[in-house]
């Protein structure tokens, strides 16, 4: 057969790959392509700047198993494939198919490779996925927007995923590279599973696995799959670390799609141990789905950092005024409990910043948020002033509350910090504000103490 005549009579960019038959001599070669194709090598897209005809697709490209799988599938198994993605290595959008051909020899089979690429999104080529993956995905997923309690949907869209792809666990990972940290932001294991939930393994150690895996996804086109042995192979030569984590978990499949918002990689989302003949279809799931997953997070970490940096003190970290008044409705509408308002004042912040200066000062209400905290651990600090902070302390009763406050003076003593402190309680809800005034006139009260024995001394 003329496969440069058959490329030339298609006016996208395509090829002819062919493929042994045997899985246990796979070889891949680019057997011919038209013009459009060929042409591509010579604008640097590949690591060779000149076509050959039926050589080995890794001369030119770093070894993709995604690509593998399709071809061989199309090629071998006679199956119409296609996929739409974002291609790291080339920074844009490329829809590809994959046309088995019915020629064929004894040891080789063929299919047509043909791609168009695209620097923006199409999202009617997200949909073309397969309208049963994609409607039961898209309103998986769309139902994060329509939520209050963002955390709790996301596990729901976590299991359904599993779900939908018939694996044994799935598991949405948020990296943060400035402080080293990985946070499981949700998980689902099938009862059957051996997997262990991924918070047992969350170590510094993971962390370097897991910064090892945009190289093998970016090699691989969007994604990475792990199917079957052969696959294993391949992470056993590339990163015999995470090879060993893998084996040790039972992992016997996994797919790995990375999460990015607004181009920012900000996590991966992956399902384990399921059925290799499902291999496309969860493909196509995961793409479309983390492609949703990414720009919803992206904006829920968006919102909840806008929502914290309104909230929070700069100077001291503490809860500020704004989340102060937030809770304080929030209890409002909640039922009745014991609650014991705590409200302390620096003394002699203003002697500090005359004669030593505001950085002296500063350093004196740090002092003294740090003594808060080293008391109040299970409970909420706000900084109300520029030397005032409130303590609220559900559920408890007032022994506890002098306990806490003789021990706030004694940690206050060790830290060079003085406080006036006044408290007062409430066993109904709806009384938090006269509370907040009571505490805070026993709080000046307290105050006026310690400045008439300053003067007498």
């Amino acid at each position: 057969m003329n496969f440069k005549e058959l490329c030339n009579g298609l006016f996208q960019s395509a090829c002819v790959i062919s493929v042994t038959k045997h899985k246990e001599q796979k070889e891949f070669r680019i057997v011919d392509g038209n013009d459009l194709y060929t042409n591509s090598f010579k604008s640097g897209m590949y690591a060779k700047s000149e076509f050959v005809p039926n050589s080995l697709y890794t001369e030119y490209l770093e070894k993709n198993l995604n690509f593998e799988e399709y071809s061989f599938r199309a090629a071998v198994n006679k199956e119409l494939l296609h996929s739409y993605a974002y291609l790291e290595n080339f920074k844009a959008w490329m829809h590809m198919l994959f046309i088995p051909l019915s020629y064929e020899t004894d040891e080789l089979s063929y299919c047509i490779y043909m791609m168009e690429i695209n620097q923006t999104l199409n999202p009617d080529m997200l949909a073309n996925h397969g309208s049963d993956i994609y409607s039961r995905v898209l309103n998986t997923t769309l139902q994060l927007s329509n939520t209050i309690d963002f955390k709790t949907s996301l596990k729901n869209v976590t299991k359904e995923i599993r779900k939908i792809c018939d694996a044994q666990f799935s598991c949405i990972l948020l990296i943060n590279e400035e402080k080293r940290h990985l946070t499981v932001l949700a998980e689902d294991v099938d009862e059957s599973s051996f997997e262990q939930s991924s918070k047992h393994y969350l170590d510094d150690k993971f962390y370097d696995i897991v910064k090892s895996w945009d190289s093998l996804i970016t090699n691989n086109g969007n994604c990475l799959i792990i199917k079957d042995d052969e696959d294993m192979d391949y992470i056993k030569e590339k990163n015999p670390v995470w090879f060993k984590s893998l084996e040790k978990g039972g992992v016997k499949s996994l797919a790995l799609f990375m999460l990015k918002s607004n181009n920012d990689r900000i996590g991966y989302m992956w399902v384990s141990n399921f059925k290799e003949s499902d291999t496309p279809k969860i493909k196509d799931a995961l793409e479309i789905t983390s492609f949703v997953l990414g720009s919803q997070i992206g904006n829920h970490l968006l919102l909840d950092k806008l929502t914290r940096l309104s909230s929070i003190d700069v100077l001291t970290g503490l809860y500020n005024r704004n989340r102060l008044n937030a809770y304080m409705n929030e209890i409002l509408e909640s039922e009745d409990t014991p609650t014991a308002l705590i409200f302390s004042d620096i003394n002699g912040l203003k002697k500090v910043n005359d004669n030593e200066g505001h950085i002296a000062g500063d350093n004196l209400i740090r002092r003294a948020a740090h003594t808060l905290i080293s008391v109040f651990t299970e409970n909420e600090i706000y900084r109300v002033g520029g030397d005032e902070f409130v303590v609220i302390i559900r559920d408890i009763k007032e022994e506890q509350v002098k306990e806490y406050i003789e021990k706030l003076r004694h940690k206050a003593m060790k830290n060079d910090v003085s406080f006036a402190v006044g408290y007062s309680m409430t066993n109904k809800s709806k009384d938090i504000e006269k509370l907040l005034k009571e505490a805070d006139m026993n709080m000046y009260n307290d105050k006026r103490k310690f400045y008439l024995h300053v003067n007498k001394d």
